[in-house]
């Protein structure tokens, strides 16, 4: 038996998929597999993937249709045989000396059932900046401090694979898999742990499923509509008139232009106010035009040299406070 099986999904995203299997693959431990899912790519992908497998460099991959990402995690999953799983997305950045002391503490506290952490996100198209999740991380406290549902970046999660039957497999009827799944296990009486270090980075990119679910011309992102559906589904908050009224009629057209009169009237009241995600230099200076394969890999190496350093600087600690066993249901 693996201790953790690192579970990626992918389909049609080979030159990403190759920065992102050759960092997994130079960080794998013994003790660890690697299972790719990849859902029918057309690129050349399963190719690579065979070619992997047979040098023994991943455990185990499957190249067929799939229904989406969700379900591709879940074939994933269902394969795997460590006693933690790890998704890695086939587009983004890992940090995996913050994965070896999450998966070392999952392992020294077997109560935790799911344990996540902190995440940067970076663009493409822009190096030279990289912002936090600090929402996130505030979202997590709320639940920690308040048991609040609340949703949170899926790039960190770390799963004991026993704690699937009290978590579910992932929803394969939704594009944004995390917020449905955070939302959900978050509702229920699911251990939770926070990791302070950078766990990860998101990369945006063309390709990004944020950016296609928000690709069409509509007058409110596709993204938001779902999120909303989620949470007034698991937030039994909105159950209410009062909520109803303020949270699920979309006021959008009429908060907008009243935001910045609020700003205002705080700044005059010196109340804060949110300022938004964090954002700091990278360190990294444009010398030029970069082609698509150089500014790729350019951009893993800046998430890299990111993570590492804020990491280093940062001593990890982690968050978690057990949950009593109890019943759904109870007899009154």
């Amino acid at each position: 038996m693996y201790t953790l099986s690192y579970v990626l999904t992918t389909y049609n995203k080979l030159p990403f998929l190759r920065q992102v299997v050759e960092r997994l693959i130079a960080a794998r431990q013994p003790d660890e597999e690697i299972v790719v899912c990849d859902g029918g790519s057309k690129d050349g992908t399963k190719e690579y993937l065979q070619g992997l497998f047979e040098a023994g460099k991943i455990q185990q991959f499957v190249s067929e249709r799939d229904k989406g990402e969700a379900h591709g995690f879940n074939k994933g999953f269902l394969r795997a045989q460590g006693v933690l799983l790890k998704l890695i997305t086939d587009d983004d950045a890992f940090c995996y000396q913050a994965i070896a002391e999450a998966k070392q503490f999952m392992l020294a506290n077997p109560e935790v059932d799911v344990l996540t952490g902190n995440t940067g996100l970076i663009h493409l198209e822009h190096l030279e900046t990289v912002s936090f999740y600090d929402d996130v991380a505030e979202n997590f406290r709320r639940w920690l401090d308040k048991k609040e549902v609340v949703w949170m970046i899926g790039l960190p999660l770390l799963i004991r694979r026993e704690s699937l039957a009290l978590t579910g497999l992932l929803h394969t009827g939704t594009v944004q898999v995390d917020t449905e799944f955070t939302y959900r296990i978050t509702s229920l009486n699911v251990n939770l742990a926070w990791s302070t270090a950078i766990m990860s980075v998101r990369l945006e990119n063309p390709q990004s499923n944020f950016r296609v679910m928000n690709s069409g011309q509509k007058w409110r992102r596709a993204s938001d509509e779902e999120a909303d559906r989620i949470r007034y589904y698991y937030d039994k908050r909105y159950s209410s008139l009062k909520n109803v009224l303020t949270q699920r009629v979309p006021f959008d057209w009429l908060k907008k232009p009243l935001r910045p009169l609020k700003r205002a009237l705080f700044d005059l009241l010196n109340r804060p106010q949110y300022q938004g995600n964090t954002a700091v230099a990278t360190g990294y200076v444009a010398t030029g035009v970069l082609d698509e394969t150089t500014r790729l890999s350019v951009a893993f190496e800046v998430a890299d040299r990111f993570m590492a350093a804020h990491n280093a600087a940062n001593p990890t600690r982690f968050l978690f406070k057990t949950n009593p066993i109890t019943k759904a249901l109870s007899a009154t």
